[in-house]
């Protein structure tokens, strides 16, 4: 199988014993809806290769994600079928559990899928079970004013014409579909600004109340082509921020274009890496979307301070036998 990512993902490598008990968590309104009969057709799939399997549906609220703790621990493999969103939920109880994860890309994007290699084939999975190797990947989480607790992403978290495009995608009901992007898209196109931030790395400030696009990566993985934040890396321990002071709407026509082509944007990005981020919005409030959802469905107010850091622990990501054995 040829691996799609951008990059090749590294990281400490452990060997796990064969999972016995497999438990397979589907987003019913990923994609085109279909994600429930392809969890059940994988769960059918294992129990045939000598494996218990149980199928369950993925919450609806960050809270409610708890909820599934019981089931995680007594499980020797969480199999996710469903989008960047389903994952991201699950990732505090991934690393709280330590239980491996793979994920049968079922989302718009799937880019954690697409990252290690994974597809919607289950021959790839039962490989992946056969040969048991795993990367431990860390994460990032989200924190500040307005925010209860520490809310995780894994991909990126950003703010500019992607957030406002996500933004109007959220508020649509049931599957989404590649044409619900294209017309948010076009609508946060005509209606592009970009938020006015001043952002702390580790302490020490490195922008200072300016205009611009701006996005903090766990992973290279978004927009891959346009390798937006190449050295974005899950087994770095370290986010990196990304900002592109003084955006204007023809950086998004040269991203179109230059995606179309498979090309990189070539953008004059400013890059900061740390453990800690913290980035203050000024006038007015504004959207942020985290690995493809907006964020808590509601805009970040002006005048809040929002912090990411990095996770303490590592989650386990069951990786494929034609990845590099030294990665």
């Amino acid at each position: 199988m040829k691996n799609e990512s951008a990059f090749l993902p590294k990281g400490t490598l452990i060997t796990i014993p064969s999972p016995q008990k497999v438990l397979i968590i589907f987003n019913p309104i990923s994609s085109a809806g279909n994600t429930e009969t392809l969890a059940h057709e994988y769960g059918k799939f294992l129990a045939h290769h000598g494996m218990a399997v149980e199928v369950c549906e993925s919450k609806k609220k960050m809270k409610s994600y708890l909820l599934l703790e019981t089931a995680m621990t007594g499980h020797d493999l969480i199999v996710v079928v469903g989008g960047d969103g389903t994952v991201r939920k699950l990732l505090p109880l991934l690393s709280k559990t330590d239980t491996p994860v793979y994920m049968v890309p079922g989302g718009n994007e799937s880019l954690f899928a697409h990252s290690y290699g994974m597809s919607a084939n289950p021959e790839d999975l039962l490989r992946a079970i056969t040969d048991g190797r795993c990367l431990e990947q860390f994460y990032g989480l989200i924190s500040g004013n307005g925010i209860q607790g520490e809310k995780p992403f894994f991909i990126m978290a950003s703010m500019g014409f992607d957030s406002l495009t996500i933004k109007q995608i959220g508020k649509r009901k049931g599957p989404i579909s590649d044409s619900a992007y294209v017309w948010s898209g076009l609508n946060a196109l005509v209606f592009l600004h970009h938020p006015i931030v001043t952002v702390h790395v580790d302490g020490q400030a490195v922008i200072d109340c300016q205009s611009g696009y701006v996005i903090v990566a766990n992973s290279a993985a978004y927009a891959r082509n346009l390798q937006l934040v190449p050295t974005a890396s899950p087994s770095l321990k370290k986010l990196v921020l990304g900002f592109l002071p003084g955006a204007k709407r023809q950086h998004e026509l040269i991203k179109a274009l230059r995606m179309l082509q498979h090309k990189p944007a070539g953008f004059p990005l400013q890059y900061f890496s740390g453990e800690s981020i913290s980035l203050t919005l000024h006038r007015p409030s504004y959207p942020l979307q985290v690995d493809g959802d907006y964020f808590r469905n509601r805009d970040i107010e002006a005048g809040s301070t929002i912090k990411f850091n990095i996770s303490q622990k590592p989650i386990k990501v069951l990786i494929h036998t034609d990845l590099p054995p030294c990665v």
